[in-house]
């Protein structure tokens, strides 16, 4: 065997002297095993398929093996000619290497994945004619995707002799020395015995999703840069030896400070975790979940808000982690504002329930900032270390150790949706993302949120985290029986069992348990709610338009509404939009009869605004406020609030009473939380600062959108916020209930199930035209949510027992292309992020109006420092991506910016002083103004009333 040689370097860029490829090998070779090491007992996966059949000892060489492996492909010539001196230099001193010449554009991973299939085979693997049944070509393939997507499988041609199939891979001395490096890294980690049978899908992605983190760590440059060999260095067994050595010495301290442990949970009772008496739904759960638990499964917990489901989540999540030994929780809740409430809920808890200390994070998708993960994930890329790879690859691995995506893989984990749905849509290293999930008890709150589309990914994820042997649990105020019950047999689909011996039947409210590894659903358990309550609705019909003097527009229905709170010198009222426009024309239209009544002589109720566009600083302080304000101990000053649908999931606020836009009923029903939600039906932490103008029981206004004539119509600011079918639906069960009390929970569920009812025409007295426009408009949702569900089953990743995925190449490749932009779009969220820029003087800008705060990095080529990014992320709004698009009047981001993982995606919107005073900044459709209390808001849209 021809000795290694040195000379062939494998990192070079920002590195004082060449790196060696077989040092970078053997070091990925030895963080691999420290990897294994701290996840191994959390991550089942990692414990299946032929891994059960042999010795962890034996499973941890081979990881350690084929991890060192993944950059083979640098010993190519089309790798080494990358950095002209060197090659140059190499094929001086040994012209042997230049009798194969380099192809441009030839990817080393791709040659990775090309020589080991070959090399494999030679070393005992089992081949084959073709790549579907050939073990060595899958490993070589888990390799080649260690950029995050994976190549496309080898044709049976190809196969046979890839090197001669190939060029730019390399014959003669390079094929000898691919495989030197090899020999040498299997005597290192001593993975003699080789694979026998291929991997289920679910480990193949753990394993690759492993050799990702630990290519990543090994190419952290401070680790490099400290083992870097002298110039005369020569790999023989005794130097390589010594390498190895130190790299395994130091590989678990660098696993350790990447915050890439496990969580270990205690096993307390649900008193010790949590400082009150649990009630009948969280004592069942308590009593009787141990029992029923050995393994993976799946928690369904149904039940209305208020009723301490995300207590029953926490302590499920105790028992589940510890008779699985998964090493985490991951959080997962359908919005920024969800998320950030419940990250402090989750850190108080881990304070309580862990072992010892690990690190918790908290994710927010390229649509959601909140102040503090803006910034924090801004100052945390602004002190990475570099990683020494090619840019793509470099940037994506700062976000992933570094910043915003670090919470996914850390232990602890709090992340909106569309950050673990992503794992099922064949983005670039989309694998990461189910390797995070699979090591976690994962739990997704407000699984009612979703429409169809993301309904369907979250099916494709429960069969995925089945697969993974990840334990679930799901919790929801208002979901419907056929949505529950598709959910929890996704998850035992993808755990193996595809025909249920019975039906599985839901109780509200109430829990039920699947268990993973036997299939078997348990009995539902229907449990007494202790906020059992009737909550009525008034229905009123309003009309929009310019004519806001009218009795019945939309507007003069609110002051109708509010004449009450504003007579008295008591009462909190929240208002709930359905668009940021409304919310901001309510807000002005509201603040202007205020004003004019306090010109009177009146104090009328403090008035506010809260919605998603606001500076995250802003946003964060007005939250608080509203928190603080009325919250369970809240003050509960004389005010009003005028706000978005931000309100109704996870913030723990009570007002006196609710006015709200018409919304389909499920969501109705859990915004009417926030209607005198601490008033129980023996106490009222607040009884003392109510109004004397509320109901006996909690009042809801329904703001019912009409036309002139009466007839029910969408209005078109709405867009296509919600479904018309919906609407059109709860509109008229709304009707039907009249003042009639609804019971909750005892009438929920039938409530939200007989929005969807098939005959919900057939069984109702509809007038010819109410009939036909809701015919049309079912039609109209059915067609939607079919075409919602295909685009799903188009764009995702195959489910894990699909055959196809023989070839791994499905799992990032598609015919549809697909983006974490496009998962936002698809939410309705926000899905750019900008920062407006006020031009103080020619070429002087800065980020508030004052020109008080220049703009860090704007001028000069120096890196944003920690301070300056959480600054600028104070200042981050969230905004539609089409607003930036054509005319939009943006700045280009300074190379500083560019330079940070989290800033170089931001936009950049000028602000210029405005003929008629203040600032103003234009986007697509127009210009737009900011304020403090208003937010970001478009000009050109019509103020009515003005």
């Amino acid at each position: 065997m021809l000795s290694v040689d040195a000379r062939l370097w494998g990192k070079h860029a920002g590195l004082p002297a060449p790196y060696p490829a077989v040092c970078h090998l053997v070091d990925t070779a030895a963080v691999a095993g420290a990897l294994w090491d701290a996840w191994v007992d959390g991550l089942p996966a990692l414990q299946s398929g032929p891994f059960s059949k042999i010795s962890r000892e034996e499973a941890r060489s081979l990881i350690c093996f084929w991890a060192g492996l993944h950059d083979l492909g640098k010993v190519s010539p089309s790798f080494q000619a990358l950095v002209e001196e060197l090659y140059e230099d190499l094929v001086a001193a040994a012209p042997e290497y230049g009798l194969d010449d380099p192809v441009q554009g030839l990817r080393h991973n791709e040659v990775s994945q090309w020589i080991l299939a070959q090399l494999f085979q030679e070393l005992g693997y089992p081949g084959g004619p073709s790549a579907r049944r050939h073990v060595g070509h899958q490993i070589a393939q888990m390799l080649g995707g260690h950029h995050g997507a994976f190549c496309p499988a080898l044709a049976a041609r190809d196969l046979r002799d890839p090197r001669g199939a190939r060029d730019g891979i390399g014959q003669g001395v390079w094929e000898e020395q691919s495989r030197s490096h090899a020999l040498a890294l299997q005597k290192l980690t001593g993975a003699w015995e080789p694979l026998q049978e291929r991997l289920p899908v679910a480990l193949a992605v753990a394993v690759t999703g492993l050799v990702i983190i630990a290519d990543w760590l090994a190419s952290q440059e401070s680790f490099i840069t400290a083992r870097i060999p002298a110039p005369d260095w020569v790999a023989s067994e005794e130097a390589l030896l010594a390498h190895w050595q130190r790299a395994v010495a130091d590989a678990p301290e660098v696993v350790r400070q990447a915050g890439l442990g496990r969580a270990v949970f205690r096993d307390s009772s649900f008193e010790e975790l949590f400082p009150f008496k649990p009630n009948p739904l969280q004592a069942s759960v308590a009593n009787e979940l141990p029992a029923m638990v050995g393994g993976p499964g799946l928690l369904l917990v149904t039940a209305p808000p208020g009723d301490g489901k995300t207590e029953v989540a926490l302590f499920g999540t105790t028992v589940l982690g510890r008779a699985c030994g998964t090493g985490g929780l991951g959080f997962c809740l359908p919005t920024m504002a969800t998320t950030d409430a419940m990250h402090s809920r989750v850190k108080e808890f881990c304070e309580r329930a862990l072992l010892e200390d690990a690190a918790l994070t908290r994710v927010h998708s390229m649509a959601w900032l909140s102040t503090d993960t803006a910034t924090d994930n801004a100052a945390d890329a602004a002190g990475a270390e570099a990683v020494v790879t090619e840019q793509p690859a470099s940037v994506e691995a700062t976000r992933w150790l570094h910043a915003s995506r670090r919470g996914l893989i850390a232990p602890l984990s709090t992340f909106t949706v569309d950050q673990g749905l992503t794992g099922v849509l064949p983005v670039k290293y989309g694998i990461l993302r189910l390797l995070a999930l699979s090591g976690k008890v994962v739990v997704v709150d407000e699984a009612h949120s979703y429409d169809a589309w993301m309904h369907q990914l979250l099916v494709r994820l429960l069969e995925w985290l089945g697969a993974l042997g990840a334990p679930v649990v799901l919790l929801s105020a208002t979901l419907t029986g056929a949505s529950a019950r598709a959910l929890v047999e996704a998850y035992l689909r993808g755990a193996g069992h595809h025909a249920l011996t019975e039906p599985v039947a839901t109780r509200y409210p109430g829990w039920l348990f699947a268990d993973a590894a036997t299939g078997q659903v348990s009995a539902p358990r229907q449990v007494r709610s202790e906020r059992e309550r009737a909550l009525r609705f008034q229905i009123r019909p309003v009309t929009r338009g310019d004519d806001v003097d009218r009795s019945d527009h939309r507007l003069q229905v609110i002051k109708t509404l509010l004449d009450p709170v504003v007579r008295d010198d008591r009462g909190c009222v929240l208002i709930c939009c359905t668009t940021v426009l409304e919310a901001q024309e309510t807000y002005e239209h509201l603040a202007r009869w205020f004003a004019s009544l306090r010109e009177s002589g009146s104090e009328p109720p403090e008035l506010r605004l809260l919605h998603s566009r606001f500076r995250a600083a802003d946003r964060a302080a007005i939250t608080d406020a509203c928190e603080k304000d009325f919250g369970k101990r809240g003050q509960r000053p004389h005010a009003v609030l005028v706000a978005t649908q931000i309100v109704e999931q996870s913030l723990d606020l009570d007002f006196d009473l609710l006015i709200t836009d018409l919304a389909p009923m499920a969501l109705l029903l859990q915004r009417a939380g926030r209607c005198q939600r601490h008033r129980g039906q023996d106490q009222d932490p607040h009884q003392g600062r109510r109004p004397r103008w509320i109901e006996a029981d909690p009042l809801m206004v329904v703001l019912d959108p009409v036309d002139r004539s009466g007839e029910f119509v969408v209005p078109k600011e709405w867009g296509t916020v919600y479904d018309e079918s919906l609407l059109r639906r709860t509109s008229r069960l709304l009707q039907e209930q009249g003042t009639a009390a609804v019971q909750v929970p005892g009438d929920v569920q039938r409530l939200v199930d007989a929005v969807y009812d098939a005959e919900f025409a057939s069984v109702r007295a509809l007038d010819d035209t109410a009939a036909s426009a809701l015919q049309a408009a079912d039609g109209q949702r059915l067609a939607e949510q079919a075409a919602q569900r295909q685009l799903a089953e188009i764009v995702g990743i195959d489910p894990p027992y699909e055959r196809r995925l023989h070839d791994l190449w499905r799992l990032s490749n598609t015919s549809v292309p697909v983006d974490e932009a496009m998962i936002a779009t698809r939410l309705g969220a926000d899905s750019a992020r900008l920062v407006c820029l006020y031009e103080q003087a020619p070429d002087r800008w800065t980020l508030d109006e004052e020109g008080q705060l220049p703009v860090p990095g704007l001028h000069g080529k120096t890196r944003v420092t920690a301070p300056q990014a959480r600054l600028i992320a104070q200042h981050v709004i969230p905004v539609p991506g089409s607003w930036l698009s054509d005319d939009a009047d943006l700045l280009d981001a300074p190379q500083s910016w560019q330079d940070n993982s989290v800033l170089r995606g931001w936009a950049l919107l000028a602000m210029r002083r405005a003929p008629e005073g203040g600032w103003a900044g234009r986007i697509r459709t127009g210009p737009v103004q900011y304020h403090p209390k208003t937010g970001l808001a478009q000009l050109q849209l019509p103020r009515f009333g003005s």
